[in-house]
């Protein structure tokens, strides 16, 4: 990794924010059953998949977003 590189994957880093959601049982029990059979490390990963998948829905790019906030309009 050059050092241009490791800047913007510490920068990466610094730009997250931690959310608190409150799930019903069933939604946490489903969860860490997709956890337990092995398909996810954890519930943080199923939560930003199923994000990920909520935006394509919707025609969202977020990280565009993000670099048009920062850049302005092309």
């Amino acid at each position: 990794m050059e050092r241009g590189e490791e800047k913007d994957v510490l920068q990466d880093r610094a730009d997250k924010t931690r959310v608190s959601v409150t799930m019903t049982k069933a939604y946490v029990e489903a969860l860490d059953h997709l956890v337990e059979e092995g398909l996810y490390l954890g519930r943080g990963d199923i939560i930003l998949e199923a994000l990920r998948l909520l935006f394509r829905r919707h025609g969202i790019e977020p990280f565009k977003l993000v670099e048009e906030a920062v850049e302005g309009p092309e």
